[in-house]
C-alpha cells in the first residue's frame, strides 16, 4: 500500500468516525476527478453539481461503507449513478451561450493566469472529454496513473496513452513554447 492510499484509508477511517476534516481532506481530493467522471455526459455545471450532490450523498452513507479501502470507486459508482438520473431526467439540449459561460474561467482566475496558461489551458479545454479528463486530473490535480486509471475504470496503459496523445497535441499547437 503507498503513502497515499494509507492516507486515504486513515482519512475515510477517521470521517466514518465522524471527523469533519478528514472528510474534506477527502472532498477536495476527489471532487475534480468527479466533475471529470461525470462530465463525460453533461455540461460543466451540471457535473460540478453533480459532484457536489455525490460527496453529499457519499458522507452521509460514509457510516456504512463496509470497505473502506475502496472509497475511490465507491464514491465513483455514486456520482456515476447521480449522473445517469440526472442525464436521463434533463434534455440534452442546451444554448450556445450556456455552452460558453460554463467553460469560460471565472474573472480571478483569469486575472490570476498568464497569457500562455491561458492558451495551453484553453487548448487542453479543446481536447476531447476522454483526453481532457486524463490531462486535467494529472497535470492540474497531481493525480498518479494508477489512481486516474482506478478512479475513471480505465486501464493504466490507457491513461498513458492519453496523456502522451496529449502532450503530443500540445507540443503541435505550441511548439517550443511548452519547453521554455
Amino acid at each position: 500500500m503507498t503513502w497515499e492510499q494509507e492516507q486515504e484509508l486513515e482519512w475515510v477511517l477517521a470521517a466514518q468516525a465522524g471527523d469533519f476534516s478528514s472528510y474534506d481532506h477527502l472532498a477536495r481530493r476527489y471532487r475534480p476527478g468527479l466533475v471529470a467522471l461525470v462530465g463525460k455526459r453533461l455540461c460543466r455545471d451540471a457535473a460540478e453539481d453533480i459532484a457536489q450532490e455525490a460527496l453529499l450523498v457519499a458522507f452521509k452513507a460514509l457510516p456504512g461503507l463496509q470497505s473502506p479501502d475502496r472509497f475511490r470507486p465507491w464514491l465513483g459508482a455514486i456520482a456515476k449513478n447521480l449522473a445517469g438520473r440526472h442525464y436521463g431526467r434533463t434534455a440534452r439540449h442546451t444554448t450556445l451561450d450556456s455552452v460558453i459561460l460554463s467553460y469560460a474561467p471565472s474573472i480571478v482566475e483569469d486575472l490570476h493566469l498568464s497569457i500562455r496558461s491561458r492558451q495551453i489551458r484553453e487548448a487542453i479545454n479543446g481536447f476531447s472529454h476522454e483526453l481532457r479528463s486524463v490531462v486535467d486530473l494529472y497535470y492540474v490535480h497531481d493525480w498518479s496513473v494508477s489512481d486516474i486509471a482506478e478512479f475513471l475504470a480505465i486501464p493504466a496503459t490507457t491513461v498513458k496513452w492519453r496523456l502522451h496523445t496529449g502532450r503530443t497535441q500540445l507540443r503541435q499547437r505550441f511548439g517550443d513554447l511548452l519547453e521554455d
